[in-house]
């Protein structure tokens, strides 16, 4: 499906972005198109078909002028959940009215099919393992927002028979990110001060690594499914406690934990399960924490 085609990947600049952009090349596309606000080109290397063009997706008429001839948009273009608190409004603008300015220019073009970069955020935080009819729970913009595009979607294939697929990713970690947990412990670590555990720890995710992430993506838009939402995660229920022990014991560090009370901290557990995925898609995680916790540590700190 992909090879020969010709694809647009929104926010294929960014950490989750440019590994789906290295993972398509292999896909052999007539032409992969990177849209982002801020390109970083060493990020990519140099190919015949490898395109790059700076703008963001709140700017309509750029968005249309490139998308003549897609067959393909990952949109993954997002303001972060950081800036979305210190401005809501610009969330608004940019995941609300960017995500549909990116959905109606793919209608207008005959695009033939959208994967969606959502987030577990869409859940807020619960009690039970989540699967995708789990009730909406956002109590952040950036969540809020994500739900939004999730139903722009919906309407557009309903209304226009707009193909599309939802990934609803768990916490995403690997090499290149510069934020999270896993980047900002090691970060602590590699500087030699302690990690800053909140509370005492107890606080669960569900961590899915790079690769995976890429794989769903890949394998969501060249499945025939359309008018569905998947949660992609790593299948393995983490505490922060035990994640920021398996990082020091990883990188041979003598540091002690340091525990701080935090009343304001948003999530007490956030799990999901992707079976969903694995029966429709064949999606399953390869990557276990441990492995990937060796994989960023050795390609990124060279601890």
């Amino acid at each position: 499906m992909l090879k020969g085609s010709k694809v647009l990947v929104t926010g294929g600049s960014g950490f989750i972005g440019s590994h789906l952009v290295k993972g398509l090349t292999a896909k052999s596309p007539r032409e992969i198109i990177v849209f982002d606000k801020h390109i970083q080109h060493d990020k990519f290397q140099p190919r015949d078909n490898l395109k790059t063009v700076q703008g963001e997706i709140t700017q309509r008429e750029r968005l249309r002028e490139i998308m003549p001839e897609v067959d393909y948009v990952f949109h993954l273009a997002v303001l972060p959940l950081g800036a979305c608190i210190e401005n809501p409004r610009a969330c608004l603008e940019t995941n609300i009215n960017g995500t549909f300015n990116i959905i109606e220019a793919a209608k207008d073009a005959g695009v033939k099919k959208i994967v969606f970069s959502s987030a577990s955020s869409v859940y807020g935080d619960t009690e039970q393992t989540m699967d995708e009819s789990h009730p909406l729970n956002a109590r952040t913009m950036y969540g809020a927002s994500k739900i939004a595009g999730e139903y722009l979607l919906r309407a557009f294939y309903d209304m226009y028979k707009l193909d599309y697929v939802i990934l609803r990713y768990m916490n995403v970690y690997g090499p290149g990110q510069e934020g999270g947990l896993i980047m900002n412990v090691l970060k602590r670590i590699k500087q030699g001060l302690p990690p800053i555990i909140f509370n005492d720890g107890s606080q669960s995710f569900d961590f899915v690594y790079i690769d995976d992430v890429i794989n769903a993506n890949i394998l969501a838009m060249e499945s025939d499914i359309t008018d569905e939402v998947f949660n992609i995660g790593g299948e393995e229920e983490v505490t922060v406690k035990d994640a920021v022990f398996a990082l020091l014991e990883l990188t041979g560090s003598d540091l002690t934990p340091e525990f701080k009370l935090d009343e304001k901290v948003p999530m007490q557990r956030r799990v999901g399960t992707s079976q969903k995925a694995k029966k429709l898609l064949g999606y399953i995680p390869r990557v276990s924490l441990k492995d990937g916790l060796r994989k960023v540590i050795e390609t990124e700190f060279k601890i």
